[in-house]
């Protein structure tokens, strides 16, 4: 084909798509002959001609043949190039050598005898690209990075109409754009020194250049970190007073420090420069003209051509042993999706795939899959059956940090001395560097990648903070075995990311740190990738859950933003960019972008297609079209003639809705329901794929998805229920017997199984409903334990999960069946049943669990209020000597007691961590047990064994605790043990953590076992009164502090209790009123509250208040006491304080402890930084994290408090926080909102007279995530 030819073909292609502009032709002409001493040299294309020095790879000019318009180049030589951070001076040791479309060249240094690099400079059309096609270097000097001053690829000057450039960063703060344009004219300012850009265009009226590179810094810091200098950008001033700005490649790395070889092939350096005439249309050249041409040499993120596809990312959630999200559930959960949005294509993001659930064993990529949620074999038929479905997935993957229960952990691997993240586990920082030099990533990963279908394609790579060589190291190893990546912030890994984590949650980050803010960027890459913030015509993709991620359950809400968010934004990424005005944009395809009348617009060859909040969207070329119009009615819309048929989308799929005709008008009307969505098809839609609910499981929709729930028999009133968050289940409803059963099939003879399901009796009901598996039962009669997991989609409400153990029969065929007894109209709901292969250790007769075969859960024990619904800080923990066993790095206990795994609770929040329940550990009434395990805890008193009951009072389910037994320090293994006779309701155990508790303590148990010991005589059976003591947190002596008790009977029958309060020796107390509160009836509460008052000479330390309560029931005498530790306030100042060094009256951080004289870390005490705002440090002074406050006691004798204030040095970019500081609840001072780049606020507060001052932080009105704030040198004035 000659050149001509080819170029008819691409101007037909441009008309379409855009452009005979870069066809890539080969000239089909004979080499040009050797030049002249001195003179230039010709290289080109048909459609570039361009001029090249002969003594070193550089372009002096760009001339494009059509036209004979011209940009320059290099404008001076080239003397020296940068190896290993110096300068050396270079020449030509061989060639040039050319051919008409190459220059190659040989490049010695005189001070380096031995070390050369072979060059090349070639042009296909419209790009030239430079590339370093090898190096040769010694043993005495190993070439690391290069660098090449001066060597500009393509430069505009003031002396060219219509100079101009275009430059930007990678910047993810919303509030901003990282773009940067300018006019390049006599008067603009020159530059000082080179200045960074992860972009560059550059244009003149004629002509624009768009430049790519390979650049990677291998030890990036300051103005090269987060790849903000793959170019340099100069402007200069020539001896004429003209004006030039030139723009140069970043450093390249050719063999990395440590690195075992050096690059090679196309991972040598290379640098392309693509210029082009107008390609938008518009009749005018500029930066736009720049960026569609980019898109000819770009590094394209592999896998971003699907993009437009991936309408619909989620993300199913597993933590802490709980597997509340299995694989095999997932599957049910892509299916319904797919119903719910006729087949739109889904990306599934799977976090914690791996050991006990996100955020566990990293970075165990391959061989230790989430047993609990299904395991290896569970994921891969989730795979393999989510594609059928249009689903492809990703699994949450960490190369910065990992956590010693890791096969892969060691002290190679990581340094001991950086911790990093700490939640179930303490994590610690990967020597990334040796990682990757080493081999053991990529083999890591290669794991992963032979032991899991292909359909498992993205890699979602959290908190990758490294930027330079060892990210692109990484990416290299990414790509070779096939992966696509996402990433936690849109300016990681940007040229590979396809989703970024921050920047579609919308919750996360605060406004800045959300997606990158850069127009160019965007024009060039919109439809690769979701990485954007919002804009009022591309819009965004967003991220809204349902599988607990974040704790988010909302079935409506997550549709309702595929609808609202995600289908529009991704009917635009199927098309190009060509021009983007204003709010007006024009795509490849058709298609246009505007905004009339305040309301968002799009338009498909003329008809338009979105109008605000209401839409008929074409897709999968025309074949069908969504409709969907969020406040409801009827809306007209022009489509190519013919009939219609209208569906309704239900999460069992398409419902026929009526049908439509298009006359020769091409106008349809349709009639919408507020927030539903529709799909139309041309004429007849074609058959709806037939769903198998609870596919590779032994259970037939396990999850009630079929809403004739044509799996189960059922017997009595029994339907499908969906509440308010499009939560399915089967509701037994009804005075009568219901139940739901199904035969289960394919069972192995002999084994052993569990059955479980989620049971919820009506809160605040009783019904017995009874869960049966084979000849296996257990009975859920109230639902008095709410659930608080925030993984759970049924967190806040009261379903929780039971379980039988049976064994197959011979048959290999079980009834499995859950049945509410008649008799109570409580409704009961069902869902998730499950059965899988289980054989736990048994003891006959006694509960007992050693978990080493735990099924899902955290075995007997259901999870308490400790930090409410919330991702709890307890898990199943695994061995791996040394690093998770007492002794290793200072650590107190070991993870696991006896065998391969414990449940360990760490750091845990205050509260009750974890209790049993009738249904996980019946306890009868009147009957006495044993209740024993062995036991680690890192401190003592950071820890008690709770014994309590359940009981309906009004209609609610109330908790009484009537036990706690302190545990202390024990880092060697014991045996607890101690007696509970049941009554007074549903008896239950647990563990505690106590308020004011050390920071890091752990509690570790194992071989939990609850023997029966019989009945005992009704004189023995337990007081079933309850009283709690309630005193401030510090009691100021000399002054009289309001001290309540409150009893509370739970007795059959009214009481009349006396209650008697005991004091330390010298305190005195006033009754606040009578102290007999008088005749509690059954449930009620009496209260007895005093006025205590401390010495005034108290020293300064913790006491202890006790308070009982004695009464008669049933003829028996009963006493129930409870205890109160308070301490009285420190001691005020008498002279100048710092702050760090005075002790607070309380305090309070909204992450971690408030940290003396260190900034903000972790979650343990002493683990921050020292404090640093704007790069000054300060010896003294609190770190916190907003929401923060931290209050003191002056007792009114300071005058003044200073401080320097501001978001410590840790957090770069991110961060925005407002310090105030009251007076006897009175703000006398506060800072404006202080950002990550603000230096520090000098805030000082007149506190004269002010008994109590309160230093507080606030964040800055954008969520506080990031927000970590010093007060720096914070000093009370006093004396």
């Amino acid at each position: 084909m000659s050149p001509r030819s080819r170029s008819r073909r691409a101007a037909a292609a441009l008309a379409a798509a855009s452009s005979a502009v870069f066809a890539l032709a080969v000239p089909a002409t004979a080499d040009p002959p050797p030049p002249a001493p001195g003179q230039d040299l010709l290289i080109g294309s048909p459609q570039l001609s361009v001029t090249v020095a002969r003594d070193f790879p550089r372009v002096v000019s760009y001339t494009d043949r059509a036209s004979g318009a011209r940009l320059l180049g290099s404008t001076s030589p080239v003397t020296a190039v940068t190896l290993n951070g110096t300068a050396y001076p270079v020449r030509l040791t061989a060639g040039p050598v050319v051919t008409a479309t190459s220059a190659r060249y040989t490049l010695g240094f005189p001070g380096l005898p031995g070390v050369t690099i072979d060059a090349s400079l070639t042009v296909s059309g419209r790009a030239t690209t430079f590339r370093v096609t090898g190096v040769r270097d010694t043993a005495g000097f190993r070439v690391g990075t290069i660098d090449v001053p001066g060597h500009d690829l393509v430069s505009v000057g003031s002396t060219e109409p219509g100079a101009a450039t275009a430059f930007t960063r990678l910047d993810p703060d919303s509030t901003r754009t990282a773009d940067v344009f300018g006019t390049v004219t006599p008067d603009t300012p020159t530059d000082p020194a080179a200045v960074g850009a992860s972009y560059a265009i550059v244009n003149t009226a004629a002509l624009a250049a768009a430049v790519e590179s390979n650049s990677s810094y291998d030890t990036p810091a300051g103005p090269t970190n987060g790849d903000d200098a793959r170019f340099w950008h100069q402007a200069r001033r020539a001896a004429d007073g003209s004006v030039r700005v030139g723009v140069r490649s970043g450093q390249w790395t050719h063999r990395g420090a440590g690195a075992p070889a050096p690059e090679r092939g196309g991972d040598l350096p290379w640098a392309k420069v693509v210029v082009t005439p107008d390609v938008n249309g518009d009749r005018r050249v500029d930066w736009q003209d720049g960026a569609v041409a980019f898109r000819t040499i770009g590094v394209r993120a592999p896998g971003g051509a699907r993009t437009p596809d991936r309408v619909v990312t989620h993300i199913p959630f597993n933590f802490a042993s709980q597997a509340t999200h299995p694989f095999a559930r997932t599957l049910d959960d892509v299916k319904r999706i797919s119903l719910s949005t006729d087949g739109l294509g889904q990306l599934a993001v799977l976090k914690g795939y791996g050991s006990e659930g996100h955020d566990s064993a990293h970075p165990d990529y391959g061989g230790n899959y989430n047993k609990r949620a299904g395991g290896l074999e569970d994921l891969n038929h989730l795979l393999r059956n989510g594609k059928k479905w249009g689903a492809t997935f990703g699994v949450h993957v960490n190369a910065t940090e990992s956590y010693p229960e890791a096969r892969a952990f060691s002290e190679t691997l990581v340094d001991k001395n950086k911790p990093g993240w700490n939640w179930l586990n303490q994590s610690y920082y990967i020597d990334q560097r040796r990682d990757i030099n080493s081999g053991d990533l990529p083999r890591r990963l290669q794991r992963l990648r032979n032991e899991t279908d292909p359909n498992l394609g993205f890699l979602y790579i959290d908190v990758y903070y490294t930027h330079g060589w060892i990210a692109d190291k990484t990416l290299q190893a990414v790509r070779a075995q096939g992966w696509n990546v996402a990433t936690e912030w849109s300016d990681t890994f940007e040229r590979a990311s396809l989703w970024s984590h921050w920047a579609n949650d919308l919750d996360y980050g605060g406004a800045t740190n959300k997606g990158l803010n850069s127009r160019i960027i965007r024009f060039i890459r919109n439809g690769e990738k979701d990485v954007w913030n919002d804009d009022p015509v591309l819009g965004r993709t967003a991220l809204e859950e349902f599988e607990g991620w974040t704790g988010e359950t909302d079935y409506p809400a997550f549709l309702a933003n595929v609808w609202r968010n995600n289908l529009p934004a991704k009917y635009l990424q199927r098309q190009k960019i060509m021009r983007w005005n204003g709010n007006h944009i024009t795509f490849t395809g058709g298609v246009r972008g505007t905004v009339e009348d305040g309301r968002r617009t799009f338009y498909d060859h003329g008809r338009k297609v979105l109008d605000g909040d209401r839409y008929l969207l074409p897709w999968d070329g025309g074949k069908k079209l969504y409709h969907y119009n969020r406040a409801g009615g009827t809306s007209t819309w022009r489509v190519p003639p013919g009939t219609y048929t209208v569906h309704r989308l239900t999460d069992n799929g398409r419902v026929a809705a009526g049908t439509v005709r298009a006359g020769k008008d091409g106008r349809i009307t349709l009639t919408a329901t507020a927030g539903q969505a529709y799909v139309l098809y041309p004429r007849r839609a074609p058959a709806q794929p037939p769903v198998r609910w609870g596919e590779g499981t032994p259970v037939g929709d396990p999850g009630f998805n079929d809403a004739r729930l044509g799996a189960w028999t059922t017997t009595g009133a029994v339907a499908r229920h969906t509440d308010e968050r499009g939560r399915n289940s089967a509701a037994l409803t009804g005075r009568g017997r219901a139940g739901i059963a199904q035969r289960i099939t394919g069972l192995t003879e002999g084994k052993r199984y569990s059955a479980s399901a989620w049971i919820e009796v009506e809160p605040g009901e009783s019904r017995r409903t009874t869960l049966t598996a084979g000849a296996a039962s257990v009975t859920v009669e109230r639902s008095t334990v709410p659930n608080r997991i925030a993984a759970s989609d049924w967190h806040g409400t009261a379903m929780q999960r039971a379980k039988v153990h049976f064994t197959a029969p011979d048959s290999g065929t079980a009834t499995l069946s859950v049945t509410a007894e008649g008799g109570s109209g409580a409704r009961v709901r069902v869902d998730d049943v499950r059965v899988v292969e289980n054989a736990p250790a048994v003891r006959k007769g006694s509960p007992y669990e050693d978990f080493e075969a735990v099924d899902q859960g955290w075995g007997p024990f259901l999870k308490g209020d400790a930090g409410g619904t919330n991702d709890p800080r307890t898990h199943v923990s695994q061995v791996h000597a040394p690093y998770t066993q007492a002794g290793w790095n200072g650590k107190l206990v070991d993870d696991v007691l006896d065998g391969r795994e414990s449940l360990k609770s760490h750091d845990e929040n205050a509260g009750l961590v974890y209790r049993t329940a009738p249904w996980t550990v019946p306890m009868e009434d009147g009957h006495r047990y044993r209740v024993e395990y062995d036991h680690q805890s890192s401190h003592a008193g950071a820890y008690e064994w709770v014994t309590g009951y359940d009981r309906l009072t009004e209609g609610a389910a109330r908790p009484t605790e009537t036990r706690r037994t302190p545990i202390g320090e024990q880092r060697t293994t014991g045996r607890f043990a101690e007696t509970v006779t049941a009554g007074c309701g549903d008896t239950w155990t647990g563990l505690r953590k106590r308020e004011g508790a050390p920071d890091g303590a752990d509690f570790v148990l194992d071989r939990f076992t609850v023997t029966d010991l019989g009945p005992v005589a009704d004189s023995e059976r337990p007081a079933c009164g309850t009283l709690a003591l309630a005193a401030g947190a510090a009691l100021e002596p000399g002054r009289a502090n309001e001290v309540t008790a409150t009893f509370t009977n739970d007795e059959t029958t009214a009481v009349s209790p006396s209650v008697t309060l005991t004091l330390p020796e010298g305190w005195t107390a006033e009754p606040a009123g009578p102290v007999t509160p008088g005749a509690v009836r059954p449930g009620g509460r009496g209260t007895a509250t005093w006025r205590v008052t401390p010495p005034s000479d108290a020293p300064y330390r913790t006491y202890r208040l006790d308070v009982a309560a004695a009464y008669t029931a049933g003829g028996a005498a009963r006493t129930v006491t409870a205890t109160a530790p308070v301490r009285t306030l420190p001691p005020p100042p008498v002279t100048d304080a710092w702050a760090s060094d005075l002790d607070w009256a309380s305090a309070r951080s909204g992450w971690g402890p408030v940290e003396r004289d260190l900034s903000n870390g972790g979650t343990a005490a002493g683990d921050g930084t020292p404090l640093r705002i704007g790069g000054v440090a300060y010896a003294k002074g609190l770190g916190t994290h907003a929401p923060a406050t931290v209050r003191y006691y002056l007792g009114g004798r300071c005058t003044a408090f200073t401080a320097e204030v501001g978001v410590d040095d840790a957090q770069t970019t991110r961060g925005s926080v407002r310090f105030t500081v009251t007076a006897d609840g009175t703000e006398r001072a506060a800072s404006p909102v202080l950002r990550a780049s603000d230096a520090a606020w000098s805030l000082s507060a007149d506190v004269s007279g002010a008994a109590y001052v309160g230093l507080a932080v606030g964040d800055g009105g954008d969520g506080n995530g990031n927000d970590h704030a010093d007060w720096g040198n914070a000093r009370f004035h006093c004396g």
